[in-house]
């Protein structure tokens, strides 16, 4: 189990708002959810899906920073009679202690079919926002590094066959 000095000696460090919670000051996480909504009613509609998505989050007092639709396809299995979903990410910004308020809410909402909800750090909160929104959070950094282009691509085959001269 890692303790919280060993958290705050690796980098992490929460974010603190004003607001306090019986006199103690409450952290404010940073947020990436994915929610899978029945794709018959927001299908067509991404935007109604957004609108979905972002109202759920703001009941919480949480804020969204960017969101956009996945995709929208076939499930592995169907969950409670759907075959399809819209795969819908959000990333938002909420305090720690309000998160176990989506789950009561999505439970009570026929649209949302299923939820996952992962804490970042902040560097890479504000990479993957960037991401999303169009822009180059993830360029190649090192451009010392040569591709050669020309060179044979070799298939399993060939590296087992080097495997078996070896032997």
């Amino acid at each position: 189990m890692v303790s919280g000095a060993e958290i705050r000696a690796a980098g992490f460090q929460p974010e603190l708002r004003p607001q306090t919670l019986r006199g103690t000051a409450v952290a404010t996480g940073h947020y990436e959810g994915m929610f899978i909504l029945n794709s018959g009613k927001f299908g067509s509609d991404p935007e109604a899906a957004g609108a979905e998505v972002s109202a759920i989050i703001e009941k919480i007092g949480g804020e969204v920073v960017a969101h956009r639709p996945w995709q929208d396809t076939k499930l592995a299995y169907p969950i409670n009679g759907h075959r399809k979903g819209l795969y819908y990410l959000v990333f938002f910004t909420a305090e720690s202690t309000r998160l176990n308020e989506i789950n009561r809410i999505v439970q009570l909402n026929e649209n949302v079919i299923r939820h996952m909800i992962i804490s970042h750090q902040k560097d890479l909160f504000s990479r993957m926002v960037e991401m999303i929104s169009g822009g180059d959070a993830f360029r190649l950094v090192d451009t010392d590094v040569e591709v050669d282009d020309d060179a044979p691509v070799r298939s399993r085959r060939d590296r087992d066959d080097d495997m078996d001269d070896d032997e």
